[in-house]
């Protein structure tokens, strides 16, 4: 097991007035719960829980497209609490309906797995059956190779799901589940309270688990690597990942990968890619977070990242920061 230990702290403070320059606000909601980027189109997608749909925005907060409302129909949602987009579809983790539901990417519907895939059914098996045993998907996240990763909260764990399986009006095809990882036999990779997953373009899994107090990461095929900000998160919940472009004091420009966690108000930025030792660049605290999303944006839920701005949602807003202007000092 590896474990990161950070020497030091660093805290990107602002003045409020800068910060207002800074920061754009994109869009409103009713008490907003998960965010998905597709920077390619620059579009974004947001769960407002108030109304349980999902909204498609442009970079200027038009709305899109939106769909949901309350119900079982397959356009309907029931506490929806996360969704990912790999840009040409996007998937949503229904908890109350206990299903993940899949649409393209202008939200007119694909398909539906609505069981949990049978646990019992291995990776090189070519069919299988779907468990009728409760599940409560919680957490989505899509990978580069299109493989979807789900957190099922009834079993405390990872799965791996092949999304070309999914069937579009009954569950008929072969069993979708390629492994589960993160369970009772994980040994060190064990989950304890896990909150969201996210897949990374460098091929990794990370999990925030609050009650572990850190980010468990994985490999694309279910093996533990690492524990990553025990010592220093406390409730780790939503995540964000993305490569980012960072100008350095010199001018010259550096590509790198975050992965970001949201911690009681604050961000917590570590590096994403193991051979620098996924180490911890810096946070933003709650009151630099503040700033940048103003007085009543509500509880800050989630993060997103592109190339040139970092992305923070609240209940009440999604607001843009661009990159330049958090002046991270590089390690």
């Amino acid at each position: 097991m590896i474990r990161i230990a950070f020497i030091g702290l660093i805290c990107f403070s602002f003045s409020a007035a800068h910060a207002q320059q800074e920061a754009r606000t994109i869009a409103s909601f009713q008490r907003a719960i998960a965010l998905a980027i597709n920077a390619s189109l620059n579009e974004c997608y947001v769960i407002e829980g108030a109304t349980n749909k999902i909204l498609r925005l442009n970079s200027d907060g038009k709305v899109l497209a939106n769909i949901g409302g309350f119900g079982v129909q397959r356009e309907g949602f029931d506490s929806p609490c996360d969704l990912a987009t790999d840009g040409m579809n996007i998937y949503i983790a229904d908890r109350g309906n206990q299903r993940i539901s899949h649409f393209d990417r202008f939200l007119n519907f694909i398909a539906l797995l609505q069981n949990r895939p049978d646990a019992s059914v291995q990776a090189l098996e070519t069919s299988g059956s779907l468990s009728s045993q409760v599940w409560r998907p919680i957490s989505v996240s899509v990978s580069p190779q299109g493989d979807l990763f789900l957190i099922d909260e009834a079993q405390q764990q990872a799965l791996r799901i092949n999304p070309f399986t999914f069937a579009s009006m009954q569950q008929q095809r072969q069993n979708p589940i390629q492994f589960i990882f993160g369970g009772f036999n994980s040994g060190a990779g064990r989950l304890i309270e896990p909150n969201r997953l996210q897949a990374t373009k460098s091929g990794k899994i990370f999990v925030s688990d609050e009650g572990a107090r850190c980010l468990f990461v994985y490999d694309l095929f279910g093996n533990f690597v690492a524990q990553v900000g025990k010592g220093l998160l406390k409730t780790p919940v939503a995540l964000g990942s993305g490569e980012v472009v960072q100008i350095l004091p010199n001018g010259e420009r550096k590509l790198s990968e975050w992965i970001l966690a949201v911690d009681e108000g604050q961000v917590f930025i570590f590096d994403a890619l193991q051979q620098n030792g996924f180490r911890f660049i810096g946070k933003l605290d709650a009151a630099t977070v503040s700033s940048f999303v103003g007085e009543k944006a509500g509880k800050l839920m989630d993060v997103g990242v592109t190339a040139s701005d970092l992305y923070l949602l609240t209940e009440k807003k999604l607001v843009a920061v661009p990159i330049s202007s958090l002046k991270l000092e590089m390690p």
